[in-house]
């Protein structure tokens, strides 16, 4: 039996709405629900083949040359103690005193288990020319391990070289380096990213305009970070970028473009993604304009935005944040590195966290009733979660324990 056109019409109508419907919907879950990424193609074996999957969790969309550590069958020169050499490009923030405080903290610790003999820091200011020459005179007063954040991630390749020819592991925290002679610890910048552009659209229910704030254009931890939120952005159809502005990671470069922003354009916004260092001087700019305070991601997380969310959440203020912790980082660094000289045997040249989604239900395990707007530190994740030795041990042929 045939159906009649009227009939046939309204069933392709039917269809065809049904159609709609569903792929609508097909595109709001893969804008609500992570979207597993992978593995750095040119590392992608490697990973698989040497790291447990709680640790390859890390390296999704990383940006940074993962090769095999040479450091797999590493003896140090000295019988312990050790000393440790702290090669720092400059140390003019929160962030850079926060990783020296911890490292302190954790050479004197050592120092009473009998493992570490000395720390000796350097400052280059800024200048890598001095940097290198800094870390050069470590490698003639025969340290056993350096510590380094380098002020570029080619220019100090060959003195790096020169560490390893002479026995001396050196490891860098936050800014990796290209040769394959150095181990880097870092965080993964293209989750911290990715973990806070989903958990913003997430309270924007897939739906509105927001403006996006990155750091400092072409540099890669920017870059990173930018393109980790641009992977969940990408697949939410009804979330607008009303504006991609650069805050330089300043409170105050920040405000001043986002109230430029606010003041030249009456779009309503319904939340703001940063990268971090910027909270406090995007809430400041939404004050000025008179606009309502909406989500404003919290990256780092600084104190000063963990403060502000801690008071603001009985007033319904409400947000999501993630962390690229100086303190837990350096702990990562200064355990990595007791374990290279140990002869645990690194097996990848790079040790890379995953970083954590931060949410009203989690910001009692990160406030401290210290903090205040106008806090100039980094706030650090709850004890034992960052890079914990269970996830650790995954990096090492023969991993153990080390001394408490």
């Amino acid at each position: 039996m045939s159906l009649s056109p009227i009939r046939a019409f309204r069933i392709a109508i039917l269809a065809g709405a049904l159609s709609v419907f569903a792929g609508a919907a097909l595109a709001q879950n893969a804008c609500l629900t992570n979207q597993p990424g992978a593995l750095p193609a040119d590392s992608k074996a490697l990973l698989e083949k040497e790291l447990p999957a709680d640790a390859q969790a890390g390296f999704e969309g990383y940006g940074s040359p993962v090769v095999a550590s040479p450091f797999a069958t590493f003896k140090p020169a000295h019988e312990k103690p050790f000393v440790i050499g702290y090669n720092n490009s400059f140390s003019g923030n929160a962030w850079r005193a926060a990783a020296l405080a911890q490292l302190e903290s954790d050479v004197e610790k050592y120092k009473k288990l009998g493992l570490v003999k000395d720390l000796i820091v350097t400052d280059s200011n800024g200048d890598i020319s001095t940097q290198i020459q800094q870390m050069r005179s470590m490698i003639q007063r025969g340290v056993d391990l350096i510590i380094s954040i380098p002020g570029s991630p080619t220019a100090m390749n060959g003195v790096i070289d020169e560490a390893f020819a002479a026995g001396i592991p050196v490891i860098t925290l936050a800014a990796p380096v290209t040769t394959a002679n150095a181990i880097n610890v870092d965080t993964n910048g293209y989750l911290i990213g990715k973990t806070m552009a989903l958990g913003l659209v997430q309270k924007l229910n897939g739906k509105g305009n927001i403006l996006t704030i990155q750091g400092i254009p072409g540099t890669s931890g920017s870059e990173l970070i930018k393109a980790g939120g641009a992977a969940v952005f990408n697949n939410c159809p009804d979330i607008k970028i009303v504006a991609d502005l650069v805050g330089q990671w300043s409170n105050s470069t920040a405000q001043t473009a986002v109230l430029q922003q606010l003041s030249t354009n009456p779009t309503e916004i319904a939340g703001i993604w940063q990268q971090g260092s910027m909270f406090m001087g995007t809430i400041n700019a939404l004050e000025q304009a008179g606009r309502p305070i909406i989500p404003v991601t919290v990256g780092n997380p600084d104190q000063n935005a963990l403060a502000y969310w801690h008071d603001n959440l009985d007033k319904g203020f409400s947000t999501v944040g993630s962390s690229n912790a100086p303190g837990a980082g350096m702990d990562v660094v200064f355990r990595t590195g007791m374990r290279v000289l140990l002869g645990q045997g690194l097996k990848v040249s790079n040790v890379v966290v995953r970083p954590p989604l931060i949410t009203a239900e989690t910001l009692k395990d990160w406030y401290k009733p210290d903090f205040t707007i106008n806090s100039t530190g980094v706030g650090e994740p709850p004890s034992g979660t960052w890079m914990p030795d269970s996830i650790l041990d995954g990096y090492f042929t023969s991993p153990a324990a080390l001394p408490q």
